[in-house]
């Protein structure tokens, strides 16, 4: 149990690889490069947005009920890879913690998986994310 929580904060690390690829380098990401695969419309941060509101009503006016708040992250990559983010890191940091049977074990524990949240970032990040 202890080597899921370590992936869940693994995927967390990926998450927040895609979140940063798409806010601060989006056209340099393989999501702006392979656009039949990665819709702009979703992907695109500075497109994405608009999809919590219904078109033709200057972005007044919530798309579907909760689509601002509550259910944001079906509207767009970046809160999807928020939520996932989010939701992973504590569950796998909750997972590390319930099944540890001390202190000093959580503590290392918990520092492997910020090492391999870290690593996993800069993996995404600088290198798998990136346009070729």
């Amino acid at each position: 149990m202890i080597l899921l929580g370590i992936s869940m904060v693994m995927l967390a690390g990926l998450s927040n690889a895609v979140m940063d690829k798409l806010q601060f380098h989006w056209h340099w990401s393989i999501f702006s490069y392979y656009n039949t695969v990665y819709k702009e419309q979703f992907w695109n941060p500075k497109e994405s947005w608009k999809n919590k509101y219904k078109s033709g009503t200057d972005y007044q006016i919530e798309k579907f009920k909760f689509s601002t708040t509550l259910l944001v992250f079906l509207t767009d990559a970046w809160h999807l890879f928020q939520m996932l983010h989010t939701l992973l890191l504590f569950a796998g940091v909750s997972l590390i913690g319930y099944f540890s049977n001390n202190y000093l074990e959580l503590f290392i524990y918990v520092l492997i998986s910020r090492i391999i949240y870290g690593l996993t970032f800069e993996l995404f990040f600088k290198i798998i994310f990136e346009k070729k």
